[in-house]
């Protein structure tokens, strides 16, 4: 799911070098618009020293949650971003100090693709930066939902957003997915999208939250490699199946001391 994307001309300040936001992605937003600046506050954007990124949701001021698969070294994570090419106001960088993938995250089958990122320093928050709440139960067929994230705006040809990009999409039937995909879709995750096609996350999103209703419903993990194409919906993790795992780790955690995964 990590392919090559084009550079970003943003210059971010890493162990004192400027580096320049490149990636290495998993999904992709087509057919979206561009968010209303900041209206999407716990959405963040994380990247590495090897330059690549994905996207994730501040859950806490000390926690982020991204997809597995998006484990990297030394991973940075930038709140409170809107456009890539330039400072944000109130836009805040730390470090995940602690990296906690799903112990059962399988990386042929993406079952489980879950992952806890601890920041230093913690987030502040405030008008741009704000926590979003996890999903207590899973959502029903057809609840409308709000996807995020800097994916590539084109397929094929590739073109990533240096504007973040919102996405309105639909929970569909699990049964849908699995006729499209066969037992690649794991029971803990959401199937969702527009089945007459042109719009979908794709190259650039992984990570990234889907909020249904104000609350963190998903996490952008698969989909058809032609993205956006007729009838091949989309694949997110669904937060409700990890809620108890997820608490139960930042609680765990709270009393190691910070170690870089």
């Amino acid at each position: 799911l990590l392919l090559e994307a084009s550079r970003v001309s943003k210059c971010v300040i890493y162990d004192g070098i400027c580096v320049t936001v490149s990636a290495q992605t998993g999904e992709r937003i087509i057919g979206g618009s561009q968010c209303w600046p900041h209206s999407q506050p716990w959405q963040v954007f994380v990247f590495d020293n090897q330059l690549s990124r994905c996207g994730g949701a501040l859950i806490n001021e000390h926690w982020v949650l991204t997809a597995g698969h998006c484990l990297g070294r030394n991973l940075m994570v930038h709140l409170g971003e809107h456009d890539l090419r330039k400072q944000d106001a109130g836009e805040q960088a730390s470090r995940a100090v602690r990296v906690i993938r799903h112990p059962k995250f399988d990386p042929l089958t993406l079952k489980n693709d879950v992952m806890l990122l601890k920041l230093s320093p913690p987030a502040v928050l405030g008008d741009t930066i704000k926590t979003i709440p996890l999903a207590k139960e899973c959502a029903p067929i057809g609840t409308k939902c709000v996807v995020s994230g800097w994916g590539t705006t084109t397929f094929p040809r590739v073109n990533y957003a240096y504007v973040l990009q919102c996405l309105d999409t639909e929970i569909l039937s699990k049964d849908i997915c699995k006729s499209r995909y066969g037992d690649s879709v794991t029971d803990d995750k959401i199937c969702s999208g527009i089945m007459e096609g042109g719009k979908d996350s794709c190259q650039g999103d992984s990570g990234s939250p889907m909020i249904c209703n104000g609350v963190l419903h998903g996490l952008v993990s698969w989909g058809a490699v032609q993205c956006a194409s007729k009838k091949s919906p989309s694949i997110s993790t669904e937060i409700c199946k990890f809620r108890k795992w997820i608490e139960e780790t930042m609680a765990e955690s709270d009393t190691k001391a910070p170690v870089q995964g």
